[in-house]
């Protein structure tokens, strides 16, 4: 089984405004910053972005999952949940209607208000924008006996990534022959998605859950119609969140051919151990890392 996520990187214009907002609102600090290097832009095969500036953030709790943020320019036309692929990132917090309260004047524009999840009253969520247009989920879990843990800090780590697709069973089948236990799709109330789309917040879509080693899952979504594959310029990082670090036992084991190349990057984020990017059914970038 593959798992745990190690890092998930947002594409950003300034990274300023970002490491302001993550420390003072969120209380994420700055753990390595630096420029993508020639080896880094090679496995990603991203060479637009050689030499371009990131940081790396990890929560309060020192849990070493990460964000981190690279600068690429601006892409005008995106917004999150109109283009197919990793859409959310969704982190754990003690107490949800606390981190709203906190919020409040910040740049982080408050999209859904704390609710609880319309398939469990154990969970309760609520959705902001961050200052890129980055979409973030902050869920408080109820039940300390849940199987996906609880926040050891006020906001903790990355425990759910969302991968929206045109066919929910091809998305299934993609995480599931990568060695996720993947679940049988239910209804969902996605509010989100709903509400940018202008549709009645209490429609539901077919929602699956791809669980991987640890206490992290994805979310496999089946989105709207209208929905449109992410335009990408050549040789870029997606805008948004435009790629997911999980950890493996074997790049070969995905048995799907790397985009780029195979290496072991510097940053703390891959601990030593090699990496390597594969593309979904979506194009969504999953970066594997093999456990040294």
């Amino acid at each position: 089984m593959i798992g745990p996520i190690l890092a998930v990187t947002m594409t950003v214009s300034d990274l300023k405004p970002i490491e302001a907002a993550y420390t003072k609102y969120l209380g994420y600090k700055v753990v390595e910053r630096g420029q993508v290097d020639a080896e880094s832009a090679a496995v990603w095969k991203t060479p637009a972005v050689k030499g371009h500036e990131y940081i790396v953030m990890q929560p309060e709790s020192g849990a070493p999952h990460y964000l981190r943020f690279v600068v690429t320019a601006e892409y005008a036309d995106y917004q999150p949940f109109k283009t197919y692929g990793w859409n959310s990132t969704e982190i754990l917090v003690k107490d949800v209607d606390a981190v709203a309260e906190r919020l409040k004047g910040s740049p982080f524009e408050i999209v859904g208000p704390p609710r609880n999840l319309s398939s469990s009253d154990e969970i309760k969520a609520m959705q902001v924008m961050g200052p890129a247009r980055e979409f973030l989920y902050l869920t408080t879990i109820k039940n300390p006996a849940h199987p996906l843990g609880q926040a050891k800090s006020f906001v903790d780590r990355v425990f759910i990534v969302i991968d929206g697709g045109k066919d929910i069973n091809t998305l299934m089948k993609f995480w599931s022959d990568l060695g996720a236990d993947v679940t049988k799709p239910n209804p969902v109330r996605l509010s989100a998605l709903n509400k940018v789309h202008g549709i009645d917040l209490e429609t539901k879509h077919l929602l699956s859950t791809a669980k991987l080693n640890g206490p992290f899952m994805v979310e496999v979504d089946q989105y709207p119609p209208n929905v449109i594959d992410r335009h990408v310029r050549d040789g870029d990082l997606p805008p948004g969140t435009a790629m997911v670090t999980i950890a493996t036992d074997s790049i070969a084991g995905a048995k799907l051919s790397p985009v780029g190349q195979t290496a072991a990057l510097k940053s703390l984020i891959y601990g030593g151990g090699r990496s390597a990017v594969i593309k979904g059914p979506n194009g969504e970038l999953i970066e594997l890392v093999e456990r040294k």
